[in-house]
């Protein structure tokens, strides 16, 4: 399906499947493409920085997730159905081979979706693959964000996103995690949180080895110093993935630094652009 290729505001959604987005770029052009997945509560105007860094010619698609910005709310739990989602919305926007982009939430959503589609990469943003601790703090805390005491149980993941470093300019650009949604939080962790511990790091495990198989080049962006032994567990899954850490202490490094960001993403997006 072709689309115009004038960059469309961020406040006049443009609905790719049954989700709303931005796009950038021409996706005619035969240019390697990229999407732009957010993180849980958040929605797509975190990227307006990068795509107003990124060149005029490179197509990029920015969306909000399934219950977030303007996109309605899907049937199912997990990651699973959001993969889906996401899927037919880069189709109808008649993009091929994409580079997905995923911060937080948005990494494994981008991770599963690499392991399921032919794609020309992945950058992952604070998401570590990783997940067995972050799983269990949740396990902990899931009878308080299913309550009346939502707030108690959801404080230190707000706490850990480090808001308060951000400028006001880019506080104004995840202003939709202020009101987080319960049903959709425990929607989206219904993975770590309804299903076999043994059964969510099996189907983990086994899209990390279609990725690895695939050699789909990989970046694993971090806003603090990753630890040894995270490092290693990725190298010996991940072989060909590419730590990278901008120490800003924050949730959302590509705030801080969106020329950068764009850089990086137009670095592989150009070395995809010789092998189209």
């Amino acid at each position: 399906m072709s689309h115009p290729s004038t960059d469309h505001p961020s406040t006049s959604p443009i609905r790719f499947g049954d989700l709303a987005g931005r796009l950038h770029g021409d996706p005619d052009a035969g240019a390697t493409p990229l999407v732009l997945l957010h993180g849980l509560t958040f929605d797509r105007r975190m990227w307006d920085p990068v795509l107003q860094a990124l060149p005029a010619g490179r197509p990029a698609l920015a969306l909000d997730l399934p219950a977030h910005g303007a996109s309605p709310g899907i049937d199912g739990r997990g990651l699973a159905p959001v993969v889906a989602a996401v899927h037919n919305a880069v189709r109808d926007a008649g993009l091929q081979r994409p580079i997905v982009v995923g911060h937080s939430i948005g990494g494994p959503i981008a991770s599963i979706y690499a392991s399921e589609h032919d794609v020309a990469g992945v950058v992952a943003i604070e998401a570590p693959l990783r997940f067995e601790a972050f799983a269990d703090g949740l396990r902990a805390v899931a009878p308080l964000l299913a309550g009346p005491q939502f707030d108690q149980g959801w404080a230190p993941f707000r706490d850990s996103f480090r808001l308060d470093l951000l400028t006001a300019g880019q506080r104004e650009l995840v202003r939709a995690g202020d009101q987080p949604s319960s049903e959709v939080i425990l929607r989206y962790q219904a993975d770590l949180l309804e299903r076999p511990h043994a059964d969510v790091v099996r189907w983990r495990d086994e899209g990390i080895e279609h990725v690895r198989a695939r050699r789909t080049p990989y970046v694993a962006l971090f806003a603090n110093e990753v630890d040894a032994a995270d490092r290693a567990w990725l190298s010996e899954r991940l072989p060909q993935a590419e730590v990278v850490v901008w120490p800003v202490r924050h949730h959302f490094p590509h705030l801080t630094e969106p020329a950068r960001f764009a850089e990086l993403v137009e670095a592989m997006a150009v070395t995809a652009d010789a092998w189209r």
